[in-house]
């Protein structure tokens, strides 16, 4: 969740694999229990689905909503920064 391709007026700020940050082993959480539900895919061949994508796809909602339930203001766009939830946070302060 913390990928990104930065720009500053136009110039990317982050155009190599040192400036431009990949999550590494230390950023994963201790366990993952996969939950494998059998459901077959009537349009994949013999009932086949890709893999990647269903496991992919609803992380991001999850932490915008795991966001949402801590501090109360929602972020739309990917990545969820520490940066960008301050900023939603001073933004939501000013409103009220």
């Amino acid at each position: 969740m913390f990928e990104e391709i930065a720009y500053d007026n136009g110039q990317l700020i982050n155009p190599n694999l040192v400036d431009y940050v990949l999550p590494s082993f230390g950023d994963m959480p201790p366990a993952i229990d996969p939950i494998c539900v059998e459901v077959p895919d009537r349009n994949g061949p013999f009932g086949a689905k890709g893999i990647g994508e269903s496991a992919l796809i609803p992380v991001a909602p999850a932490i915008a909503n795991a966001v949402f339930d801590a501090v109360g203001v929602r972020i739309r766009d990917l990545p969820i920064k520490a940066e960008k939830i301050f900023l939603a946070l001073e933004e939501t302060k000013a409103k009220s």
